[in-house]
């Protein structure tokens, strides 16, 4: 008896293929097995029959074609099996006496390191030397997952009906698909570059400013760029990198799916300020988001580890129908409860990504327009990547109108801050000018009071040469003090030429038991340094009552210094070799007329004021002088600029 699948009238001859082509279920002969059975095992037997044109094949389940093909021509050949959507097809090559001479494989779910056509993964090539005759033992089947599947479905179905063509005819039918394609293939570029671009356009704006509307805006175009790169065809260079790993490219799709829902939730919760408009609704749409994000990476993870069809079409149709009723939910409660300007781009958005998301995946699953193509470019444009790029596009629009708003928010919200502190500032102002003129109305009762004592001093004593000179230059000085007793400032040559008249007064006083020099330095002009009045008059005073007046040296000097040191900073010194500041509180803590340094103290709240109202600073330093058994007080005021200028003269000018 002859073996089963020694060469038989039914061999399929090269030369017979007048058309080019023919389909090898029309007269090749089909075994079934389970997907564990080896070629060997199948060599071996016998059990082999008609394929039936209504077979409904199963996922758990491996078809072997056996078909015998003879190169009847004088010349080698290379002939090629079309595979067709199959997840695995592979071909083993035997010789009549059962020697294998090769094993070629293809299919969407082998890597692409495998396939036997480097550029494409539904072609086998199958090559015959002159004359030869071998056997094609083809194995279709489902892959299997690396952990059983869950629903044992027997969807996806593999596919029987392969083509074996000639390798003009392959040729041939080869430019034509890709001439077909090409067009598909430009317009799925510009949609790729496009999602590209605003991928690097807004991972640029969240790095910028790192806020979660923008981070969330990132995750959902990286999601449309993600799905749009895994559709893309396998002869691209795009599609055969992806290729290496069949079962990330192939169920990734509804894990990306998921997940872009899921970020888009969130960035529309941010878009909108559903945080602070509505809370209750925002916190439902954020674990929303986040549960779409985890089922994404759950479904996704079971279905690369058990390649479950069934359990792929049940992810399939519920994202697509989840996704629709969960959109027009929320379309529409936005539209009723959240009037903004910005729920107009949401709802143009998702009406664009819906309506041809729909339409794309109903033609996918071929429940629309089978066999049929749309005129021009509108059939290539068909695809749910072009609905996500058109949904960012009127979302990048939506968040410009955002930021334009929140710039017209943050600008009226600046200008009422700044009138705000001008009107503040106006006021402190106002009122620090109201309690500078309580102080000096103080100031020059004190020291009119003191001058006063004097003249009286003189009268009683009988002295009335020195009470006519001390009375001439007293209404002198009053009548400055008079002048000055409306101004916030003055001239330094001013109230220098107060402070002499002063300084004349307390040594007629105290009967010229001290000197007193008076210097300026060469380098400052009095005229163009203006200072708070009655400056220096309190310091002179301190300085004569409580370090001069209880010396017992016979040589008692006071010394007031103007002067500029080197950064153009004006000086003033007033400087005694009295008792110093020690023994004078001492003095003063055992004295029982205890006299109260009343203008000191209105001084300090005046400089106090000068240093909040004027952009030039005043500073004091008490200093003591303690040096060769002496002792004596320097008091220094340093009249001391915000800002460096280039003359002292522009900083200290006064303006009548």
């Amino acid at each position: 008896m002859a073996h089963p699948l020694l060469p038989k009238s039914d061999t399929l001859l090269l030369s017979e293929l007048v058309q080019g082509h023919t389909y090898l279920h029309h007269q090749a002969r089909l075994s079934i097995t389970n997907r564990r059975a080896t070629w060997a095992s199948v060599y071996r037997q016998a059990t082999y029959t008609q394929i039936r044109t209504d077979i409904q094949t199963s996922a758990q389940q491996a078809y072997w074609l056996q078909q015998w093909l003879r190169n009847d021509s004088d010349t080698a050949r290379t002939s090629y099996i079309y595979t067709g959507i199959n997840q695995t097809v592979t071909l083993y090559l035997l010789q009549p006496d059962g020697h294998l001479i090769d094993s070629l494989q293809c299919g969407s779910m082998v890597p692409r390191a495998r396939w036997a056509y480097l550029s494409d993964d539904q072609f086998i090539p199958v090559r015959t030397q002159a004359g030869q005759t071998v056997l094609m033992l083809i194995r279709v089947a489902n892959r299997p997952g690396l952990l059983p599947a869950i629903t044992h479905s027997d969807s996806p179905r593999p596919s029987v009906k392969l083509r074996f063509e000639t390798e003009l005819f392959h040729a041939q039918r080869l430019m034509q698909q890709y001439g077909r394609n090409l067009p598909e293939l430009q317009y799925r570029s510009w949609v790729q570059g496009g999602l590209l671009f605003f991928l690097l356009f807004v991972v640029l704006i969240y790095a910028q400013y790192r806020q979660a509307l923008y981070g969330y805006y990132a995750l959902y175009v990286l999601a449309g760029c993600v799905y749009s790169l895994l559709k893309t065809r396998t002869y691209t260079p795009v599609g055969q990198l992806l290729a290496n790993f069949p079962l990330f490219r192939f169920h990734a799709l509804e894990l990306i799916l998921w997940a872009g829902w899921g970020a888009y939730t969130l960035f529309l919760v941010e878009l909108l300020n559903l945080r602070i408009s509505h809370p209750s609704t925002a916190r439902r749409l954020v674990n929303w988001g986040r549960f779409a994000v985890g089922y994404s990476l759950l479904s996704g993870t079971v279905l690369m580890l058990t390649n479950d069809g069934g359990l792929y079409l049940l992810n399939y149709w519920a994202c697509r129908f989840v996704f629709v009723t969960i959109h027009v939910v929320v379309l529409v409660w936005l539209l009723r409860y959240v009037p903004s300007v910005l729920t107009r781009y949401v709802v143009l958005g998702n009406a664009i990504l819906t309506g041809i998301g729909i339409l794309a995946s109903l033609r996918a699953s071929e429940l629309i327009l089978k066999n049929t193509s749309l005129p021009g470019f509108v059939d290539n444009l068909l695809m749910l990547p072009l609905g996500v790029l058109l949904e960012i596009i009127v979302f990048a629009l939506a968040l410009a109108h955002r930021i334009r708003l929140v710039d017209r928010e943050r600008q009226a919200s600046q200008q009422a801050y700044v009138e705000e502190i001008e009107q503040r500032t106006a006021y402190e102002k106002r009122l620090a000018e109201v309690e500078m003129l309580a102080l000096r109305s103080q100031m020059n009762p004190h020291f009119l009071f003191n001058s006063l004592n004097t003249i009286e001093y003189f009268v009683l004593k009988g002295d009335e040469i020195n009470a006519t000179r001390y009375l001439s230059s007293f209404s002198r000085l009053l009548r400055l003090i008079l002048n000055h007793s409306n101004e916030e400032t003055v001239r330094l040559s001013e109230d220098l030429t107060g402070l002499n008249l002063y300084l004349e007064l307390e040594s007629s006083r105290f009967d010229e038991n001290f000197r007193y020099t008076l210097e300026v330095d060469a380098a400052i002009d009095p005229e163009d340094v203006v200072i708070p009045p009655l400056l220096l008059q309190p310091f002179v005073e301190n300085a004569i009552w409580h370090g001069l007046q209880h010396s017992h040296r016979p040589d008692k000097r006071l010394w007031v210094r103007v002067l500029l040191d080197a950064d153009e900073r004006i000086q003033f010194e007033i400087e005694d070799n009295g008792i110093g500041r020690a023994e004078a509180g001492l003095l003063q803590g055992r004295s029982s007329t205890r006299r109260t340094s009343l203008g000191m103290s209105i001084t300090q709240q005046r400089i106090d004021l000068f240093n909040r109202n004027y952009p030039s600073q005043l500073n004091v330093q008490l200093i003591d002088l303690l040096a060769d058994g002496q002792s004596g007080t320097l008091v220094r005021i340093t009249l001391q600029p915000r800002s460096t200028v280039s003359h002292p003269s522009t900083l200290y000018r006064h303006t009548p």
